[in-house]
């Protein structure tokens, strides 16, 4: 059996040498008997003199210049951080939420949710939120509005104002 397997193993073979395609390959033959590789050379490389890195002490040039201006140095916008702070001014403004507003007398209150397990907070106009020396400013019947104090990128003290929205019915 084994004789049987290796006979018509060479038969094989042998079959895959037969003269079929003669005529390209004789073609193939003809026309590369005159083709010479040539290579051209390489050129010299040459070495770049070091260069001393002498700009460690600068500004890098990938984070934004910082220009500082009399009126940075004055603050005469600089939050009072002598105060005490209120319980609302631990959160980021982002993760209060105005879930109602009551507008009753002369006095409007607004209900801050906090981020859980915390239990809303009613606020007045006047009171601080967030974490930016936010200042309630004003409520409406819309939501809340906040002064939120902030550096800008020359060190100088800016007043923002941002809206708390009330939720509507389904949490948006």
């Amino acid at each position: 059996m084994r004789l049987l397997l290796i006979l018509s193993g060479c038969l094989f073979l042998l079959g895959c040498t037969s003269e079929e395609h003669q005529d390209i390959k004789e073609w193939m033959q003809e026309q590369t008997k005159d083709m010479h590789g040539r290579v051209s050379r390489l050129p010299e490389i040459k070495p770049f003199p070091p260069v001393a890195y002498e700009a460690e002490a600068m500004l890098s040039p990938f984070v934004a210049g910082k220009i500082v201006t009399i009126d940075a140095t004055i603050d005469k916008t600089a939050p009072d951080r002598n105060r005490p702070l209120q319980p609302l001014e631990s959160f980021p403004l982002e993760d209060l939420k105005v879930v109602g507003v009551i507008l009753s007398g002369s006095k409007p209150y607004a209900l801050i949710q906090t981020p859980p397990p915390n239990k809303p907070k009613n606020v007045l106009v006047g009171e601080y939120m967030g974490q930016n020396f936010g200042k309630i400013v004003a409520i409406t019947k819309d939501g809340v509005t906040v002064r939120e104090t902030v550096r800008d990128i020359n060190g100088v003290w800016i007043e923002q104002e941002k809206t708390l929205s009330v939720l509507k019915e389904g949490g948006s």
